[in-house]
């Protein structure tokens, strides 16, 4: 017996684009990430090297690292949720 599926699949060419579209917006989220890394590590350097308090520069450090790992996370959510 066939099981019963409370939802629709959908069809493969809805799927391929919205899968690619997940794709880039990772792709730009990262690399945003990134961006936001390097010049947070740039005003840790500087915080370092004028004696001034670190905090504020290790936080952005921090923060994208977190942003990283939560837009990660949320596309393996997302392929999880979309059915291949």
């Amino acid at each position: 017996m066939a099981p019963v599926l409370a939802y629709k699949q959908m069809p493969a060419d809805v799927l391929a684009p919205l899968m690619q579209l997940i794709d880039w917006l990772l792709w730009v989220v990262l690399l945003f990430c990134l961006a936001w890394l390097i010049i947070s590590a740039g005003r840790f350097w500087s915080a370092i090297r004028d004696d001034m308090a670190i905090n504020d520069a290790s936080h952005g450090i921090v923060m994208s690292l977190v942003g990283a790992i939560v837009a990660s996370s949320a596309s393996a959510i997302a392929l999880a949720f979309l059915p291949t």
